[in-house]
């Protein structure tokens, strides 16, 4: 049972890797309670998981971190150089985790596992199977964390997705949405540019008029990037948490997947690059008029794609018309502290200099969400970024996140099934219903197996 947990756990993981690349926004290299949850056991004895005393001798901290939250610059930045100022007792050593020759499995058994662990709220479950989750209230309580100044859904939303009713880690930032645009192709074929508060539909409609050829190059109208972002607005989970039945064969979910097939079966459409794939068309060979997607500013900021591309814009995510101003489930960046963790007061005088006010606005300066609900966060938004410059910032505002549901361990794996499901059906021209059916069965066949 033990191997066959630590498995799923480190599928799961690998599998989620696609689904950074969505959820990233950086580039580059780019705890649950004593019992611990249901799974593998971690190395580790009764005082690695028990608050440590504060003290000020020097100790060493690792941060694990992985594509897509941290490059080794912001590490320097937010966190190694302002604690030389309020903590200089601590050293902290990144560590890269690459999901392939360096991976949390690995790490486990090496007895390796870093202090600190940066991951999503979506993926927290993994954290839970692989018991690597500790209880924070009592460290929290002792270093008198003040809760009141994060976004009250920044905390709530990792206590939802984690299914506890305690915190295993901190917020640092919150992805935001977006509908970014090509002003050239829309020039180049006389369509008016999107606006803020749009819905999917109209999207669609402006798509059907920016798909077409010209001087022997197929330009993309949109790319809507993946099914459960639409669905996910609308609150749809994918798996039933107490049955653990696969719940995607409802009226709402083929709701979403038809919409989202009606804008791939657009005539010329069809180039499907879901999951953060799409922004390479869309800044390098400048072939997608608009694509929908997450915090992508990273990218935009290249030097080499803003030598070449600086005519673009953003307005706010597409919504549907009973959801107005509602953008895509919330998704949270966060630094969880491992279990195995001997210095955990350190750990977490390192994590709080993350969510420090100085940090904060650094990071929100540089194009993040901030998790800290001071309105300056907002109006200090991109201020060092150039490529913000004349561009409709706030457009990324206009959306509220939608509320979390509870997922399972398996919701990384349901999210990259559900995005290629959605490809299978586009490319080998299934029935919806019976798609549908087909892959309830399969997945919850999957899920008992691996739960047995």
């Amino acid at each position: 049972m033990v191997k066959n947990t630590i498995a799923v756990s480190s599928a799961m993981l690998v599998l989620f890797g696609a689904l950074l690349a969505g959820c990233g926004g950086s580039g580059g290299k780019t705890g649950g309670n004593e019992s611990g949850g249901k799974g593998a056991s971690v190395p580790g004895d009764k005082a690695a998981t028990s608050v440590q005393p504060v003290n000020n001798e020097p100790v060493t901290i690792t941060f694990g971190y992985r594509s897509g939250y941290f490059t080794e610059q912001e590490i320097q930045e937010y966190i190694i150089e302002p604690l030389k100022k309020t903590h200089p007792h601590i050293t902290v050593k990144p560590l890269f985790i690459d999901n392939k020759t360096v991976t949390l499995p690995n790490l486990i058994a090496a007895k390796e596992v870093p202090d600190i662990i940066t991951t999503n709220s979506l993926t927290l479950q993994d954290f839970k199977q692989m018991d690597l989750q500790f209880d924070m209230t009592e460290l929290i309580k002792n270093q008198k964390i003040d809760l009141s100044k994060f976004k009250p859904d920044a905390l709530d939303s990792l206590k939802i997705t984690n299914q506890t009713d305690y915190l295993v880690g901190f917020p640092y930032t919150v992805q935001f949405n977006a509908l970014y645009y090509n002003k050239d192709i829309f020039n180049k074929f006389g369509v008016a540019y999107p606006k803020d508060g749009m819905t999917w539909a109209e999207v669609a409609e402006l798509a059907k008029k920016l798909t077409r050829v010209s001087d022997n190059v197929q330009y993309r109208g949109l790319e809507p990037d993946s099914v459960f972002r639409p669905a996910s607005q609308l609150e749809l989970p994918l798996i039933d948490p107490t049955t653990y039945k696969s719940i995607a064969n409802t009226d709402q979910w083929k709701r979403v997947f038809q919409m989202v097939r009606d804008i791939y079966e657009i005539p010329g459409n069809s180039d499907i690059k879901s999951l953060g794939n799409g922004i390479k068309d869309f800044n390098q060979t400048q072939t997608i008029a608009m694509i929908a997607g997450l915090n992508w500013l990273s990218f935009m900021n290249d030097d080499k794609i803003k030598a070449t591309f600086t005519n673009w814009d953003m307005a706010s995510y597409p919504v549907f018309p009973e959801k107005p101003g509602i953008g895509t489930q919330i998704d949270i960046h966060l630094m969880l502290l491992s279990k195995t963790s001997k210095n955990k007061e350190a750990a977490l005088q390192v994590m709080s200099q993350m969510f420090s006010e100085e940090s904060q606005l650094a990071m929100v300066r540089n194009g993040k969400g901030a998790v800290l609900k001071d309105k300056k966060f907002e109006e200090e938004f991109g201020k060092n970024l150039d490529i913000l410059k004349g561009k409709n910032v706030q457009a990324i505002f206009k959306t509220k996140p939608a509320k979390p549901f509870p997922p399972t361990e398996f919701a990384s794996r349901a999210l990259n099934d559900v995005t290629n499901l959605m490809g299978k059906i586009i490319k080998e021209q299934l029935d919806l219903n019976t798609a549908l059916r087909q892959f309830d069965e399969e997945q919850t066949k999957k899920y008992a197996e691996a739960r047995r």
